[in-house]
């Protein structure tokens, strides 16, 4: 999830990195701009969420599943599905 992650936030920061490459804007400059830092900041933020969620979908997950069965899921146990 999280290269993902990273390839639509690169995909999207494209077209900013191409206008200021055909403009030769040095790379010192461009690494500066804020336009670059809310990418950077894009990218790190959107990671942690993707890292945060999935443990606490999953802990909501099997605690719908608890609640609903009486008891934690044993791996390699039947599901009723009644």
């Amino acid at each position: 999830m999280v290269n993902t992650l990273v390839l639509a936030y690169a995909g999207a920061a494209l077209p900013l990195l191409m206008l200021f490459a055909i403009q030769g804007t040095p790379d010192v400059y461009v690494v500066s701009t804020e336009q670059v830092a809310i990418q950077v900041v894009n990218g790190l933020v959107g990671s942690l969420g993707i890292i945060a969620a999935v443990p606490l979908t999953t802990a909501l997950a099997a605690a719908a599943v608890a609640h609903r069965s009486g008891s934690l899921p044993v791996p390699g146990d039947a599901v009723d599905p009644g």
